[in-house]
């Protein structure tokens, strides 16, 4: 009689480990976004930046008053504040910051239910900010949404963590340590929206808790 390895042992869990497709978009969206701005201005065009903030930036005046340059932008800015950044610092530290997070949630959650969280997240950090900061704008990046992964694998692994009578690990410690690094530059460079920060680990929070506490308890 043959026997034949048990498929389920293996095949390595792979697909976990890596970034998720949309999270690879996304930043190749905001790089390309990037560079086609810093393009144009090398080319003569200095206003480029100015004008992708005003197309896309997020204004707390347009959610209260409405308006806007276009049908629809006080809707739209949810989504494409995100996409801009002030600069390539702005850019790469966000960058960075998204593919560490989104590596070590996509291993714990899935990828569509980090999906679902960084939506739900830059929504909720562009309403803090308005709430905030109501006559102040554009806000541009991707860090509320950002922290609201930071705020959902803080939330998931030390819920999980403790149901299941476990240690804290390094990797939660790593993104504490890189949430007290991001909070130490939002004291240190004032531009920063600590309230779209702010907002974003909430809502993350939040979601990582309530997935957490799902999670069937071991015995």
């Amino acid at each position: 009689m043959t026997q034949y390895p048990d498929r389920m042992t293996t095949i390595p869990r792979v697909r976990r480990r890596q970034l998720p497709v949309w999270v690879v978009a996304v930043i190749a969206i905001c790089c390309a976004v990037e560079v086609v701005i810093l393009l144009t201005t090398l080319l003569g065009y200095t206003q480029a930046r100015a004008i992708g903030f005003f197309i896309g930036g997020f204004w707390s005046q347009l959610l209260w008053s409405g308006g806007g340059l276009y049908v629809g932008q006080p809707v739209l800015m949810f989504l494409t504040y995100g996409l801009l950044h002030s600069g390539l610092m702005h850019l790469t530290m966000n960058m960075i910051s998204l593919a560490v997070v989104g590596r070590e949630l996509n291993r714990m959650i899935g990828s569509s239910r980090m999906a679902v969280i960084y939506i739900l997240s830059q929504i909720g950090a562009g309403l803090v900010f308005a709430l905030l900061e109501p006559e102040t704008g554009p806000m541009v990046g991707a860090s509320g949404a950002i922290f609201g992964l930071a705020g959902a694998l803080v939330g998931y692994a030390a819920v999980s963590g403790y149901r299941r009578g476990r240690e804290m690990g390094q990797m939660w410690r790593s993104v504490l340590l890189l949430l007290v690094l991001n909070v130490a530059l939002t004291f240190l460079m004032p531009e920063i929206a600590w309230q779209a920060h702010l907002g974003g680990a909430i809502v993350g929070l939040v979601a990582g808790v309530m997935l957490a506490m799902r999670v069937p308890q071991r015995r």
